[in-house]
């Protein structure tokens, strides 16, 4: 009768065990299948989107707004719309392999889009409308128009460059067709399409939503860990508009 017992014991803490490693693997299953169709951070590693985005800000993009890929390819399942203007986007990159940035789209497929050295855009021949809204010692803040008439963003620039009496243009294309043209919103901080050229629709991974984290400094010989005592609450689980009030 003992080693009954015994035996149905061993049976059931062998059960047990198929069972923990059973929801192990099925967690993890679905955690991976989270952040290949929805969710997925990234950590801001430059100071090319101030005043929007902080180096070590870390932010959630949604993987599922532009569409959804087979897992590690660039092959789509299928497309859904194309990036909107304004946009805070995440691609890949176009002159590094393995490397993600982040931007926001301002010129969309057919239109001439020109950057002036003020930090200003001019679309098919229509400046965006912008309005100082800070200004110090050496840079300028400004609000800009998305040309939609209902979204603003808050875009940084130099102040000896922001008020010209002659604005050259210093950066001009006509978009191709499945391209788009992303700048930073510091403007004269920032390397983007007035570098590397235009970007493929296949590029883009995902639209950014907001803050989850954002840090001071990160820990010691990791620069994209945070370092956890330097933890910037206020810029924690805020949307992009937040931040900036």
């Amino acid at each position: 009768m003992e080693s009954l017992a015994a035996y149905g014991e061993l049976v059931s803490r062998q059960g047990t065990w198929r069972q923990a490693i059973s929801s192990l693997v099925f967690s993890i299953a679905v955690l991976l299948t989270f952040r290949w169709i929805v969710f997925e951070p990234y950590v801001i590693p430059s100071g090319s989107m101030i005043p929007t985005l902080k180096i070590l800000d870390f932010i959630y993009v949604n993987k599922f707004a532009y569409g959804l890929r087979l897992p590690f390819s660039s092959t789509w399942l299928f497309e859904r719309d194309l990036p909107k203007r304004c946009d805070i986007a995440v691609f890949r990159s176009q002159t590094e392999s393995g490397i993600f940035l982040v931007k926001r789209v301002m010129g969309l497929p057919g239109e001439r889009v020109e950057l002036l050295e003020s930090g200003r855009v001019r679309i098919n021949d229509q400046i965006l409308s912008t309005k100082k809204i800070r200004e110090t010692e050496d840079s300028i803040e400004f609000e800009e128009s998305c040309a939609d008439g209902q979204r603003t963003h808050a875009i940084k620039a130099s102040k000896e460059l922001s008020d010209l009496d002659v604005d050259p243009v210093v950066y001009a294309v006509t978009v191709p067709e499945n391209h788009l043209v992303m700048f930073g919103d510091n403007r004269h901080e920032s390397s983007d399409s007035r570098v590397w050229g235009t970007v493929s629709r296949t590029a883009m991974l995902g639209q950014a939503l907001g803050i989850w984290l954002s840090c001071e400094r990160s820990v010691s010989g990791m620069p994209r860990l945070c370092d956890p005592t330097s933890i910037r609450f206020s810029r924690m689980f805020q949307g992009f508009d937040e931040v900036l009030k």
